[in-house]
Parts: C-alpha cells; structure tokens; sequence
C-alpha cells in the first residue's frame, strides 16, 4: 500500500503519489534470476553430456580394439593347431615307417656282404673295398682273366744276400710281381690323386687284408690276384700286392716315383740298422722314392698307415720297370 491507499493487483503505480508499485517490481527481480541460472546449468548439463559422449566412444573403440586382436589371436591359434595335428600325424607315420625299416635293415644287416669282400658271379670275379673316403669301390674282372693270373707256375727262386760274415738266401719275391694285372682297374685310384695320395690309397687296399704273421715266409708265394681274393696273406704276399699296385698305378699317373723290395730283419720288434748285425731276411717292406727325392719306407704288415723314420739296413731291389 502506497500513501495510505490500496491498489489493485495490477496497478504498477499509486495515482495518488505516483510511486511504483512494490509488488510489481518484486516480481520483475525474482523472474529474472531463475533464468539465468537455468542458463548455466544447461550449458553444464550439455558439456557432461559431451564428456560422457567422449569417454563412451573411447570405451567402445578400445572395445572393438581389443575384440579384433582377441579374434586375430584366435584365428592364429587355430591355425597353429591346425598345423600342428597334420605335422602330428606325419610323424607319426615317419615312426612307423622308421620302425619297419629298422627291422628290414637288421635282418638284410645280417646277411648282407660289407666291404672287403670278392665275389664270383656270372663269369665275373669282384673285388668290393672301401677307398679312404669311404666310398665303395668295385673291381671287376672276367673269371677266364683272373685263372690266366693264377694258374702261371711258381717259381722258387732263390737271392743271395750277402752280410758282414758271409752270405746268405732267401726267396725272390719279385717273381710273383704282375702289375698288368691292375691294368684295367688301377685308374679308379689314380685318377684325381697325386702321387702321395695315390700310395696312402693302395696302403689302404693292404689295411683291408688280414694279415697273418710278419715272417716273410717260405716259397711259393701268391699272386696278387690270390692275396686280393682271399683277402689274406703273409708279408710277402703283402709286399707283392702292393709292389703290383704300385707300378701300374705309377705308369698310368705318370707320377715318375720309384718303387723298391726291401728285404730287412726285424729283432725284438725293431728293424735292425747296423749292417754288421745283419743275419737273416725275415721282413719285407715296401720303398717309395718320389720324384722330388722325398722317400717313403712303408710296412706291409699293419691295418694302418705307417712309414718307418728311424734308419734300418738290410736288402734294396728296384722294381719299378717290371712289366709282366
């Protein structure tokens, strides 16, 4: 009330005083501040919409991310065993073939024949040896050839050798040296060998014969071709295998070495050296001068390699032109 008058409701102003109405302007003030407030808490109200928005899509992306590397794994998973039961099961027929095989090897093992061995088939004799690499080597040679070989007559001819207190006899070896008979075979050893490689070859060839005694024996000696089939000999027999080999082996390489026939004592297990001491012919070796003077003095006895260093007397024939 205004000057002691009421207004009406309505009235923005007292006609008496001229005054604004109070109420009115109540009014104006308390509608203007709710709707600035409803302003602002929309704006929030959309920015945490926004931000929710955001963190959603974040969520559902690293979602998505993580369902595609799940199924990738997955996929690589199924793969691998998928490999892995066929790689299964090939082993599996691997074992069972490898079994069947073990068995088939252990029975043919035990009739197989294994080098060295000679054989007589079909009109053909066959030598079968290892060479120094292993690799089976096989000789052949016509039954009717190989009898030639055997059947010529022995002789038992004797060599005087003489020593510090007289002389004294043993029997000659180098009749029963045939180096023809290798002709046709020798060159499955020369070829691609140098000399020295040439010589460890045909010791080889000796390792592979069982050798019974050192002793130098008694006449009549065997033909190479006999020591090479049965695969056995004395060391002379030894000695004329190798001799043999050697010359034919150096005429088709044209190596140019020299070949000799040592007849030596052996006492107490050791060469003698001292010609004076010199008293019987027990022994044979094997010499081999190369062309560049190198010299190898080889034992005809071992199932190895060996060449003798320490100094030695005894016997030396040259054989290296023999042609028979």
């Amino acid at each position: 009330m205004y000057c002691g008058k009421e207004l009406p409701i309505d009235a923005s102003f007292c006609s008496s005083c001229g005054r604004a109405s109070s109420s009115q302007t109540q009014t104006k003030s308390l509608v203007a501040v709710p709707v600035r407030q409803v302003h602002k808490t929309f704006r929030y109200v959309i920015l945490a919409i926004l931000l929710l928005s955001l963190v959603l899509n974040v969520v559902q992306y690293s979602y998505i991310s993580n369902l595609s590397s799940i199924t990738d794994s997955s996929a690589s998973y199924r793969e691998l065993e998928t490999r892995y039961n066929d790689l299964y099961s090939k082993y599996r027929i691997l074992s069972q073939e490898y079994s069947s095989l073990s068995y088939e090897y252990d029975k043919l093992k035990n009739i197989a024949l294994l080098p060295p061995y000679s054989s007589i088939s079909g009109g053909e004799v066959k030598w079968v040896f290892y060479d120094l690499e292993r690799n089976i080597k096989t000789w052949k040679m016509p039954i009717d050839t190989y009898k030639y070989y055997v059947s010529m007559s022995k002789p038992v001819e004797m060599v005087n050798l003489k020593t510090a207190t007289g002389t004294i006899s043993a029997y000659d070896m180098r009749a029963y040296i045939q180096p023809s008979f290798f002709e046709k075979t020798i060159g499955s050893l020369t070829f691609g060998r140098s000399d020295r490689e040439f010589v460890k070859e045909v010791d080889n060839i000796k390792n592979q014969i069982v050798i019974y005694g050192r002793g130098i024996g008694v006449a009549p000696y065997q033909f190479p071709a006999e020591t090479l089939t049965e695969g056995r000999g004395v060391c002379a027999d030894t000695t004329i295998l190798m001799a043999s080999m050697l010359i034919e082996g150096n005429r088709q390489g044209n190596y140019s070495f020299k070949v000799y026939v040592w007849y030596v004592q052996v006492f107490d297990g050791t060469l003698v050296s001292d010609n004076g001491l010199l008293t019987e012919a027990n022994h044979a070796i094997i010499e081999v001068e190369f062309s560049d003077g190198e010299r190898w003095s080889v034992e005809t006895t071992t199932n190895y390699f060996f060449i003798y260093s320490q100094p030695y007397s005894g016997w030396r024939f040259e054989v290296t032109t023999i042609n028979r």
